[in-house]
């Protein structure tokens, strides 16, 4: 279960997105340095999250949701890492 302010987190994000991202918002939310990084990521399986087509659109998509569940476990994995190693608080 995420940790506290999660669902803050959560709901900020939706708004500033939309409940479904795609293009280049979901290349950047994801930190792809352009469409073609995260092409050749979708057709190596590299994406870190589950992204699907939409009838009548091109493209991949991605919920908003999962985004937020993503941004905020990378971190706070790096934030505990760091804590384990001395180098945040």
């Amino acid at each position: 279960m995420p940790s506290p302010g999660f669902d803050d987190f959560e709901e900020r994000l939706v708004r500033a997105l939309g409940a479904t991202v795609g293009g280049g918002q979901l290349t950047r939310a994801l930190g792809y340095p352009s469409q073609d990084a995260f092409r050749k990521a979708h057709q190596r399986g590299r994406l870190p999250v589950d992204t699907f087509e939409l009838d009548g659109r091109r493209g991949r998509f991605a919920t908003a949701t999962d985004i937020a569940a993503w941004l905020w476990k990378q971190k706070h994995t790096v934030v505990n890492d760091l804590s384990l190693q001395g180098g945040a608080s």
